[in-house]
């Protein structure tokens, strides 16, 4: 029996969702892809760091992979939103369309579409972020892309902006500290 890592599933799923296609009337191939690795994954018995076997739901657009070590959760498109446990002290930019969100049991990931070029953003983001009592660890900037880090407490908090001509690409993460990869 194969074990399959929960985060490297989703992943894969993510990146079949972001890369798919859409069409009217039809399936997205997105979603076909979704539907495919949620079978595949469920054939070969997802198990958590125990061993024990995970639960895969995919419904109403999104998909929940729940075990012993937590939950995580997808949604892309218009199934997309705000996590209600998202943290209030994390700022999210006024005007954006969640292109994708996803919690982990440790953390989350936004992906973001704001109508405002990334210097602005980037300026927006440290006032922001520094009112509500985070400190800025890093950053760089390289023109059209930029990245800012913030920690508090056991968390942290990067926002990584990339401008396009008609808007910035933001990817909002936010994760404990303790996280690390296990080989």
């Amino acid at each position: 029996m194969k074990n399959v890592s929960v985060l490297g599933l989703v992943v894969v799923v993510c990146a079949a969702v972001l890369l798919g296609g859409c069409g009217k009337g039809k399936k997205k191939i997105s979603e076909r892809m979704a539907e495919k690795l949620a079978e595949k994954a469920m054939a070969m018995r997802i198990k958590d760091s125990q061993g024990e076997e995970a639960k895969v739901n995919i419904a109403d657009g999104k998909m929940s992979i729940k075990t012993k070590d937590g939950e995580t959760t997808f949604a892309s498109g218009e199934g997309a939103s705000l996590p209600a446990d998202f943290p209030k002290d994390v700022y999210v930019f006024k005007g954006a369309t969640i292109q994708m969100a996803m919690k982990v049991p440790d953390g989350f990931m936004l992906s973001l579409k704001v109508g405002e070029k990334s210097a602005k953003l980037a300026e927006i983001f440290d006032a922001e972020m520094t009112a509500q009592g985070w400190t800025q660890e890093g950053s760089f900037d390289m023109g059209a892309s930029r990245s800012l880090t913030f920690k508090k407490g056991e968390r942290q908090a990067t926002a990584m902006l990339n401008q396009s001509d008609e808007a910035t690409e933001v990817m909002l993460t936010v994760t404990a500290e303790k996280l690390s990869v296990e080989r």
